[in-house]
């Protein structure tokens, strides 16, 4: 399968161009930023963007130059912010990465990265085909190489030790991505820390600007950063070699997804032996391993298969009602909250009210129209979204279709006001506001929403980045180039069209 090392220089810009990789993170389907992603392409071309583009202000002494959408994380206290990177910034990042010797540079490090056969990484981005979109392909590449692969360890080994990163993201030091691309020994070396040449500095500058100059932790929320954490964390596939070579420690084999390993050996003590070796090189890298997901376990076949999906397996029974379904969801959402599995088979609820919808159309038969009781599955997936919140954009589409079942237009409309009461106690639902505007657009249009993307929808001129350090004309450009699809949101209904739902099932969400 051809990941985004398989493309040349030109196809790889392409690639990290595209709307659906500059931000990842799921939308409502009337966003738009194609159009000005392909206008800044146009005019940063073969420009350098503080010295030709910039003002005196500099970039860095601001802290509003990414958008931030916070979400909450766990229907707690706790939440995430995803990031719209500045579009100028993001397309002249994108610019330099692919410019040809960079380029090259980056996919022979990434060579150097995966020599060791021994640790096998299955994260990186893979392209489309034909036959089927990017996101097909990362799932089929995730179930394949990281599921399938790993139950098939079983014939080998007797062993197998989870454990992943706590906060990533959050965690990565900006300066790791020149040791990574450079080597630590030349990238420290006092002539080389301002070397334009070296691209390492140049992403690390960029993160840096995006960031009010800090360099701790890069946005997450595009394809871009993926390929970035990539990068350091291929670095650390890299040094985790040299350490285990050096204790002569060859009977192993370790699967890499992201910031998620799986180490196979023969026994506990040599998976623990190589634990200890991975989370030295972590540390140097400014990670820690998360205690609380870390997993030893002899029976490699269950050990393969993560624990929400075997719990499904075990549990899930087939019912023909609508409302026992839900349920099922619903105890699983409280036995593995977040999990993939929760998110994936609340997609196949979505996708199922939707062939329904689209068969009662065909046959226009009034007696399967009517859902007994909406208002109660209502309230049993608001409170499933409520503890699960990477399930709103499900949770919205699939209320959609039910509470177009309710007649009383004025039901309808204390229903809305209850979800919204009952969001209020979290905190930052930014991103639940997004999803709850285009579940509201067409059965209260005077509800009002906050956050600069739920004005956006509304005609609100507020920039959604802060550009005052570009010139008035990319300045103006980007403020006057519209991120609104107008003729989307006009033909809005309230139930999901088939395109929507389409675009949900994010394969992030599907194995985080």
């Amino acid at each position: 399968m051809k990941t985004i090392l398989d493309l040349t220089y030109n196809d790889a810009k392409e690639f990290f161009l595209k709307e659906e990789n500059y931000f990842s993170v799921e939308l409502p389907e009337y966003f738009i930023f194609q159009g000005l992603l392909e206008n800044l392409d146009k005019e940063l071309l073969n420009k350098d963007l503080k010295k030709d583009l910039g003002t005196a202000i500099k970039v860095r002494d601001l802290d509003d130059v990414n958008y931030k959408i916070l979400n909450n994380k766990d229907g707690k206290l706790s939440w995430r912010p995803f990031q719209l990177i500045h579009p100028a910034i993001y397309v002249n990042l994108v610019h330099n990465i692919t410019e040809e010797n960079n380029w090259g540079t980056i996919v022979n490090r990434f060579k150097l990265f995966s020599e060791n056969t021994k640790i096998e990484c299955h994260s990186l981005p893979v392209t489309e085909n034909k036959e089927k979109s990017a996101k097909e392909n990362q799932i089929y590449e995730w179930w394949q190489n990281v599921e399938q692969r790993s139950i098939l360890m079983a014939l080998e080994y007797n062993h197998v030790l989870h454990l992943d990163i706590t906060d990533c993201y959050g965690a990565l030091y900006t300066h790791s991505i020149v040791w990574a691309l450079h080597g630590k020994e030349d990238a420290k070396k006092s002539e080389n820390r301002n070397k334009q040449e070296f691209i390492g500095n140049v992403i690390d500058w960029g993160i840096q600007d995006m960031s009010n100059g800090q360099t701790n932790g890069i946005p997450q929320g595009s394809v871009l950063m993926d390929f970035i954490a990539e990068i350091v964390l291929g670095y650390g596939d890299l040094l985790l070699t040299e350490r285990l070579n050096e204790k002569d420690i060859t009977d192993y084999k370790i699967i890499r997804y992201r910031d998620d390993y799986r180490i196979f050996t023969k026994n506990e003590q040599q998976s623990a032996e190589i634990a200890k070796e991975l989370s030295e090189v972590l540390s140097g890298l400014n990670f820690k391993v998360n205690n609380g997901k870390t997993i030893s376990n002899n029976d490699l076949v269950l050990g393969a298969i993560k624990p929400d999906k075997i719990h499904w397996i075990y549990n899930k029974r087939k019912t023909e009602n609508i409302q026992k379904w839900l349920l099922q969801l619903y105890v699983l959402g409280e036995h593995f909250p977040n999990s993939g599995t929760l998110y994936k088979e609340v997609k196949h609820f979505l996708d199922w009210l939707k062939r329904r919808e689209d068969s009662i159309k065909e046959n226009d038969s009034e007696e399967n129209k009517a859902i007994n009781h909406p208002d109660v599955l209502i309230s049993i997936l608001i409170n499933l979204a409520y503890n699960n919140p990477r399930l709103y954009p499900l949770v919205t589409g699939s209320i959609s279709f039910l509470i177009t079942k309710i007649e009383d237009v004025q039901y309808q409309k204390d229903i809305i006001t209850k979800i919204r009461k009952k969001f209020e106690q979290l905190p930052n639902t930014n991103y639940l506001d997004v999803w709850l505007q285009r579940l509201t657009l067409n059965i209260d249009k005077d509800l009002s929403y906050s956050g600069k993307l739920c004005e956006k929808v509304i005609g609100n001129e507020m920039p959604i980045w802060n550009s005052d350090w570009l010139n008035i004309k990319i300045k103006k450009l980007i403020e006057s180039t519209s991120i609104i699809d107008v003729d989307k949101l006009e033909k809005l209904e309230v139930s999901f069209s088939e395109s929507e739902i389409n675009e949900l099932g994010d394969y992030d969400k599907l194995f985080s």
